[in-house]
């Protein structure tokens, strides 16, 4: 801030006075720390709710620190992947920035629903070719639609009998299976 200096000259019977102003200002900006990467887990929504980082930063200044904010702001949604997170330090008349990143992961695996027991007749060379079920499968999953794929894949040919079909949803992270049968005669 500014500070009046009064001088006063005397010659031990008159004096007189001058005044003049110090201007103190602080141009030394504050320091800070940020937390190490976050690693996070979304919700059954595929989103994650930031909290306040700023607790877990470490800030000092010459004078004293006003203020620690965060950009996105805590109680922001984010989705899957990663998300750089801003911290910022004020003095009141200086500011500086750290940054860190908060990773979302999904760990729910998706749901998936196989379509009921499947026959199927022989060909002349007593063979049958196992068609696509995928689009028979009901899917679900908290981060978007799964990729749903076959085992044995279709095309495979088989002889009669039971064969089981595995169908896989995959969310590119987490699967899930179910199976069911084509009986063939």
């Amino acid at each position: 801030g500014t500070t009046i200096i009064t001088l006063t000259a005397s010659d031990g019977t008159n004096s007189a006075d001058c005044t003049f102003n110090v201007v103190v200002s602080d141009t030394t900006a504050p320091t800070i720390t940020c937390p190490a990467d976050q690693n996070e887990i979304a919700d059954g929504t595929g989103m994650f709710t930031l909290p306040d980082y700023t607790t877990l930063a470490t800030a000092t200044d010459n004078c004293s620190v006003t203020s620690i904010t965060q950009s996105p702001v805590a109680g922001t949604m984010i989705g899957l992947g990663t998300t750089v997170i801003t911290l910022t330090v004020s003095d009141g008349t200086n500011t500086i920035d750290c940054t860190f990143n908060v990773t979302v992961t999904d760990d729910e695996a998706p749901m998936i629903t196989c379509p009921a027991d499947q026959t199927g007749d022989v060909d002349t060379a007593c063979m049958f070719t196992i068609p696509d079920y995928t689009g028979l499968a009901t899917a679900t999953d908290n981060a978007g639609t799964p990729t749903v794929t076959q085992s044995p894949i279709p095309g495979t040919m088989v002889g009669t009998g039971t064969t089981i079909i595995t169908l896989t949803a995959s969310d590119g992270t987490n699967s899930a299976d179910c199976t069911f049968n084509v009986v063939v005669s």
